[in-house]
C-alpha cells in the first residue's frame, strides 16, 4: 500500500460530487453518483452525511432542494450542514470533471474499506487458537467486502440496457467521434477515435508509429479536443518540432540544422497564430511509470479536459510490477485499457515490433513484440510498414494493416508517406 488511510481521500473530487447536489443541472450525473457512490466512500464525514440524506430523497423520487436536504441531513445526525451547504453553493460543478471525481472518489473509499478489513483480519487473526479459524476469519471479512464493493453497480438488467441504449443513440452531442486526418482510415474505424478504447500502432524503429501517433494528436487538438502526449524517447522540443513540420509544411532537415529559409519563417508564423491556442500538451519525462501516466491524465483531465492521450511508447513505460516481461508489458496494456475506460479518452499507444516483420510485405499481431496480451487488450491494431518497390527503393506509400478492429473489418491501406515534413498522409 503506497498511501497510508489518512490520507486516502479525494478532497477536490468530493466537494465535486458534494456540489452537485445543489446544481440545477446535471441532474443525470448526480442521480447516477447517488446510485453508485456510497457515503461510506467520502472521507469527510459531513460530506457522508448529506450524501446519505440525498439518496434517502432521491430513494423516495422526491426533488432535493436545499431546505429539503438540510432536514433530511439533520434527521440523519448531521449538524452545521447550512454552513456547509454555503461552502458548496459557491463551486460550480462541470460535466468534464465528473468521470475523474466519480472514479477517484470510489477507488479511495474502497481502498480505504479493504485497509479497514485487512486490519480486522489481522485482529482476528491474532486471536484465533487454529489456522483454520484465522483464514476462515478472513473468508469471511474479504467476502463481506466484495459483496459490498459490487451490490448492484455494474450488474444491470437488458431491459435497463436497452433503455441506455436508446438514450445514447438519440444523445449524439454527447458523444466524441473523433476523425483521424486520413478520411479512409476514418472510415474503417467507425468514423475515428472514440474514447474509453484503446488504439495500438504497431511498427519497426523508423517505419513511421510515433509520426502517425503525433499526427493523431495534433489533429486531434486542432479540431478542439484536448490532447496529451507523453514522450520518452524524444524530448519536448523535439515533439514539438515535429508537429511544427506537419502542421507548418516545414522540412525537417531545416528545423533539425535550425537554418529556418524567409519562406519557412512565414510558414511558421502563419502557423503558430492558429497553433498556438490548440489544446494539446506535451509530457517528456524520461523516467515513465504506468502510475505516473495514470496520475497526470487524471488530474489533466480535471485541469483542462482531455479527449486523446499518446503515449510514446508502450516497451518505454515502467510496468512496476516484479514478473516476466511478457506479463510486464501484458499488465501495461491491460491497464492502459482500463485507463481509457475510466477517463472516457482514446488512449493510442505506438509499439514496437519483432524484427521478424521485416521478412514479411506485411506484419502481423503474431509480430507484436514481447506479449500477446497487447492483441487481447486493443480496440484497433494498426500496423505500419513502408512499401517498397520491386528493386527494393522506398515508393513513399505506408502500408496501413488494420490487424484488429473490434468495430469495423480487417484490411490493408494505404497512405503517402512524407518523413520529410514528419507526415502521413
Amino acid at each position: 500500500m503506497t498511501e497510508p488511510i489518512d490520507q486516502l481521500d479525494a478532497r477536490d473530487e468530493e466537494r465535486y460530487l458534494a456540489s452537485l447536489l445543489l446544481t440545477s443541472t446535471l441532474h443525470d450525473l448526480r442521480d447516477k453518483a447517488l446510485k453508485e457512490v456510497s457515503p461510506d466512500d467520502f472521507a469527510d464525514a459531513r460530506y457522508g452525511g448529506l450524501w446519505a440524506a440525498a439518496r434517502s430523497l432521491n430513494a423516495d423520487g422526491r426533488r432535493i432542494p436545499q431546505r429539503e436536504l438540510v432536514k433530511a441531513a439533520r434527521e440523519q445526525g448531521g449538524s452545521s450542514v447550512e454552513h456547509l451547504l454555503s461552502t458548496l453553493s459557491s463551486a460550480v460543478p462541470r460535466a468534464a470533471d465528473f468521470p475523474v471525481a466519480f472514479a477517484e472518489v470510489r477507488r479511495c473509499g474502497q481502498l480505504r474499506r479493504l485497509i479497514v478489513a485487512t486490519q480486522r483480519i489481522q485482529q482476528r487473526a491474532m486471536a484465533a487458537e487454529e489456522f483454520s479459524q484465522a483464514l476462515s476469519a478472513a473468508h469471511e471479512e474479504l467476502a463481506a467486502l466484495d459483496t459490498d464493493e459490487l451490490e448492484g453497480t455494474e450488474t444491470k438488467s437488458y431491459g435497463s440496457l436497452l433503455k441506455e441504449f436508446r438514450t445514447a443513440m438519440t444523445t449524439l452531442d454527447d458523444y466524441q467521434i473523433m476523425p483521424t486526418p486520413w478520411p479512409e482510415v476514418n472510415d474503417e474505424i467507425a468514423g475515428g477515435l472514440h474514447g474509453g478504447r484503446l488504439y495500438i500502432v504497431g511498427a519497426r524503429p523508423g517505419e513511421g508509429k510515433s509520426v502517425l501517433s503525433h499526427n493523431l494528436a495534433e489533429h486531434a487538438a486542432a479540431n478542439d479536443y484536448p490532447a496529451l502526449v507523453f514522450s520518452v524517447e524524444m524530448g519536448g522540443l523535439e515533439v514539438a518540432g515535429r508537429m511544427v513540420a506537419n502542421g507548418a509544411t516545414i522540412e525537417t532537415g531545416e528545423i533539425s540544422r535550425r537554418e529556418l529559409s524567409a519562406y519557412s519563417w512565414q510558414q511558421f508564423d502563419e502557423y503558430e497564430t492558429k497553433a498556438a491556442n490548440y489544446p494539446l500538451y506535451v509530457n517528456d519525462r524520461a523516467d515513465l511509470s504506468l502510475s505516473y501516466v495514470k496520475s497526470e491524465c487524471r488530474a489533466h483531465q480535471r485541469r483542462h479536459g482531455l479527449s486523446v492521450v499518446v503515449i510514446d511508447y508502450l516497451q518505454l513505460l515502467k510496468a512496476e510490477l516484479n514478473a516476466p516481461r511478457e506479463q510486464q508489458v501484458a499488465h501495461l496494456s491491460r491497464s492502459l485499457k482500463e485507463l481509457s475506460r475510466e477517463l472516457d479518452v482514446a488512449v493510442v499507444v505506438p509499439a514496437q515490433l519483432n524484427r521478424k516483420a521485416v521478412d514479411r510485405e506485411r506484419p502481423s499481431l503474431a509480430d507484436l513484440r514481447e506479449s500477446g496480451g497487447i492483441e487481447a487488450d486493443a480496440d484497433v491494431v494498426m500496423l505500419l510498414a513502408r512499401e517498397l518497390s520491386d528493386q527494393g527503393d522506398p515508393t513513399g506509400q505506408l502500408g496501413v494493416t488494420l490487424a484488429k478492429n473490434r468495430h469495423g473489418r480487417i484490411c490493408d491501406l494505404t497512405l503517402a508517406w512524407r518523413p520529410h515534413f514528419s507526415r502521413v498522409g
